[in-house]
């Protein structure tokens, strides 16, 4: 899915480039969070270049300005380092989820911030943050989608899922007195992004009304029942229509779980296994699949037209 329009500048923003494909060595125990797009860390700031907030109710921008930022981006961002039971973990926040898009990540890491092992994406740029010697060119930041150049450079693919929590919000009602979302009466559109369990597949929900046309059309696939070695189980699948017939009186229903018959519906999604050992290079598919194949070395960019 592309990124809506309100987040495509985001994508540019140093902190979220740096971060968004960092892996750790896999799979040693680790901290699940709640995930309820709230600030973690009690004492931030306390990582100059690493924690940053900006356009957020929490408090002033802190690291949203200078040459590696995306200085006027109104998107509400968060960055920090936080630790847990002597285990680090950058947490990042895109956007706020009563606005109508939210992405929260949880990312297990090892290393430096940026350019030690296992703490960037596994890109070639050569950018080191720390010495202040660099062209921004061979960063992997002035290309992060790869338009002009491969997936080795940005990093794209490369990481590990294992080490990753996440969830993203679109649509929906989100309240703010007990930070929870659900998919109310009234919405017309609710997706919801779940990855909450760091060794297990994620699981994706949408919801589409349209009141016009008493129509409503629920999916749910549902991937956490089975870990990244497992390719035998595939996920749980709902899906359903629901349509008001204003010809017959009635309604005019599809449930897949009734109205399919195993000769023409057979569900395999979910029956993949990861095989890297993170992070990866993105040239090596470290994605096996049932049936068929996801070619990782493509050109992200056109996402974002």
């Amino acid at each position: 899915m592309a990124p809506s329009t309100k987040v495509r500048h985001q994508w540019g923003r140093f902190s979220l480039v740096i971060v968004w494909f960092i892996s750790a060595a896999c799979c040693t125990a680790a901290a699940e969070f709640s995930m309820n797009f709230v600030p973690v860390d009690a004492t931030f700031g306390d990582h100059a270049l690493i924690d940053a907030r900006c356009n957020r109710p929490e408090g002033p921008n802190v690291g949203c300005s200078g040459s590696w930022s995306n200085s006027g981006d109104p998107t509400p961002f968060l960055q920090e380092l936080i630790n847990s039971g002597g285990q680090n973990y950058y947490h990042v926040i895109v956007g706020l989820p009563e606005d109508g898009f939210a992405q929260e990540i949880f990312i297990k890491t090892s290393g430096s911030f940026e350019g030690g092992p296992s703490s960037a994406s596994r890109g070639d740029g050569v950018c080191r943050y720390s010495t202040f010697q660099y062209s921004i060119s061979e960063c992997n930041i002035s290309d992060p989608l790869g338009q002009t150049h491969d997936n080795v450079f940005t990093g794209n693919g490369s990481g590990d899922p294992r080490v990753v929590t996440m969830r993203q919000l679109m649509g929906g009602t989100w309240d703010n007195a007990t930070d929870t979302w659900s998919c109310a009466a009234g919405d017309t559109f609710c997706f919801e992004f779940t990855k909450n369990n760091y060794l297990l597949k994620p699981k994706v929900d949408m919801t589409i009304r349209d009141p016009a046309d008493s129509m409503e059309a629920h999916f749910e696939f549902d991937m956490s029942n089975s870990d990244y070695t497992n390719d035998t189980v595939a996920g749980m699948m709902i899906n359903t229509v629901q349509f008001g017939d204003p010809f017959l009186g009635g309604t005019a229903n599809f449930d897949s779980a009734q109205d399919s018959t195993p000769t023409w519906m057979n569900v395999t999604g979910g029956r993949y296994t990861f095989t890297g050992s993170g992070p990866t290079n993105a040239t090596l598919e470290p994605y096996s699949y049932f049936e068929g194949n996801f070619d990782l070395d493509r050109p992200w960019w056109i996402y974002k037209q």
